[in-house]
């Protein structure tokens, strides 16, 4: 698991927001330290140089997870796998 970010706050609707030093996908799962899951990411804003993104957080009061450090799987990369010929 790679560190991500910061929730900065809580949001209405069951929602955190965090400020990210690495783009996490959009449906991402978000973990605490523990690697316990946390949400998924909903949306990315803001700058590129100083992105944001919310979090719909599953199960929790999102207060809980203010000041958390976040961590998400690193980005997987496309392999192509070969199929056989018929």
């Amino acid at each position: 698991m790679k560190k991500i970010g910061q929730i900065l706050h809580a949001a209405p609707g069951n929602k955190a927001i965090a400020k990210v030093e690495v783009l996490p996908d959009l449906g991402a799962t978000v973990f605490d330290i523990r690697k316990k899951p946390i949400g998924v990411v909903l949306d990315i804003f803001g700058p590129l140089s100083s992105p944001y993104i919310e979090v719909e957080v599953k199960g929790h009061d999102p207060k809980k997870f203010v000041n958390y450090q976040i961590f998400a799987l690193p980005k997987s990369k496309h392999i192509k796998v070969k199929g056989k010929k018929k």
